[in-house]
């Protein structure tokens, strides 16, 4: 990123008219090929710099750029004309001064060519095709991505990371007795030669036979065994109640419980810079704060917040590094500093699916999801969540159930989680920027309205 030097040059005395300036630069480098019939249906590549500016006098303020031609001081005066439009007075706490130079790398060698990615793809969808005779066609895409971060600011701060990932996506259809159903799983990883096709094969296999020849469940309150899809789909949301920014004003459900109580024994919840299931990986935040492992929810006690420097600040603490940018699907550029996750995920334990049906007894094992982001309010932790499932009948699957909605608040579904499983499944989210997991969980009780 040699155009940084320029920044660089100018951090290191800033006109009178700065106080202080941030710059965070963000490269991806992706290749991206769709497969179907074991041929290329499709081939895209990208290469795209963002900059990110925040420059404060009395107040602060934002750019962004991808213009790398643009000359930095005129970027850096952007910022600073936009402070007048920003409704907060004071202005942003900045980083301290950090030197991480990491050896970056600005080429692709040592990366599978498209040929290569084209071998594991045929590969994948043969093994998927022979997950279940009714599948009628099969879609696979690979992203190759490499992503470069240098944080730098007029402190002296000055960090850099870099990132190579595989991200792949198998989706399928199939037809039976005159219906259509379709069925999809992901996974990343950091060697393309460490992709778990039986995983996807045994996935699709469930995701299709758990929705064939569905009928309708009356409304009741049912013993519930949670899908780790749905659990995911849900905590794609529901991580935004750990937020110190959330917490500090009153907007999470969570608001005001640190230190106590707020799920089952059998709920821990952790944030981590990287996890051996996913090929991602973080260092630090767009504030160049280290990333480190946390525990937020320890055997159902509340023991910790993601924080940014400004929200950790108005709990007398540090930040956790998790300042992002890309929380809430929007149509506007993310300048502004929020908090977001790294790799957010409930704890696994050690029952496989199987004996947590069988400690069921009888009730519903929710096996799909859906429209999960307008179907939960972080405030009060309500939700309303469309699904589909099984029937579990004496310990063993029965007949599947649609049409269905499971109702209540998060924080009574954290009290009743029985069991953790050992089936932790974690999905990348919006442009990449950060992930979310969890296992299947067992529900003590859930409200489900049906017929």
């Amino acid at each position: 990123m040699d155009y940084l030097e320029n920044y660089r040059n100018i951090m290191k005395a800033l006109p009178a008219r700065f106080s202080e300036a941030e710059v965070d630069a963000e490269r991806n480098a992706s290749t991206v090929i769709k497969c179907a019939n074991g041929e290329i249906i499709e081939t895209r590549s990208s290469d795209t710099t963002e900059l990110f500016i925040r420059v404060s006098d009395e107040k602060t303020g934002y750019a962004y750029t991808q213009d790398l031609e643009e000359e930095p001081i005129e970027v850096l005066l952007k910022g600073l004309n936009n402070s007048n439009f920003v409704q907060r007075q004071q202005k942003d706490k900045l980083n301290e001064s950090t030197v991480k130079r990491a050896e970056m790398v600005d080429d692709r060698s040592g990366r599978p060519d498209l040929e290569s990615m084209k071998l594991a793809a045929e590969k994948l969808e043969k093994t998927v095709r022979e997950s279940d005779g009714n599948i009628s066609s099969v879609a696979i895409e690979i992203c190759s991505d490499t992503h470069w971060r240098n944080v730098i600011n007029s402190n002296g701060l000055d960090v850099e990371s870099s990132m190579n990932l595989y991200s792949v996506r198998a989706t399928v259809m199939a037809e039976k007795d005159g219906d259509q159903y379709d069925a999809t799983f992901f996974q990343s990883v950091s060697d393309i030669g460490g992709l778990n096709v039986d995983r996807f094969r045994e996935r699709i296999a469930a995701s299709l036979r758990n929705q064939y020849g569905a009928t309708e469940l009356r409304s009741g309150v049912y013993p519930v065994l949670l899908d780790s899809t749905v659990v995911t789909n849900i905590m794609m949301t529901a991580w935004q109640m750990f937020s110190g920014m959330k917490y500090n004003n009153g907007s999470s459900a969570l608001s005001g419980k640190l230190g106590e109580t707020i799920g089952s024994s059998a709920l821990s919840i952790t944030d981590s810079p990287s996890h051996e299931l996913t090929g991602y990986h973080y260092e630090f935040d767009c504030e160049g704060t280290p990333s480190e492992k946390q525990r937020l929810v320890e055997n159902g006690k509340l023991v910790g917040l993601m924080h940014n420097i400004s929200s950790a600040t108005g709990l007398d603490t540090s930040s956790t590094g998790n300042a992002g940018r890309y929380a809430l699907l929007s149509g506007s550029i993310p300048t502004d500093i929020i908090i977001t996750p790294k790799i957010f995920y409930i704890e696994p334990g050690e029952n496989s699916l199987e004996v947590m049906e069988k400690e069921i007894d009888d009730g519903v094992y929710i096996t799909h999801s859906y429209d999960v982001f307008h179907s939960i309010n972080i405030g009060s932790g309500s939700f309303s969540i469309p699904c589909r499932g099984t029937v579990i009948k004496n310990g063993k699957p029965g007949h599947n159930v649609t049409g269905l909605t499971i109702n209540g608040r998060l924080t009574d579904l954290f009290a009743r989680v029985k069991a953790a499983g050992n089936d932790l499944y974690i999905e990348e989210f919006l442009r990449k920027s950060y992930c979310v997991g969890a296992p299947s969980i067992l529900v003590e009780r859930l409200q489900i309205n049906g017929k």
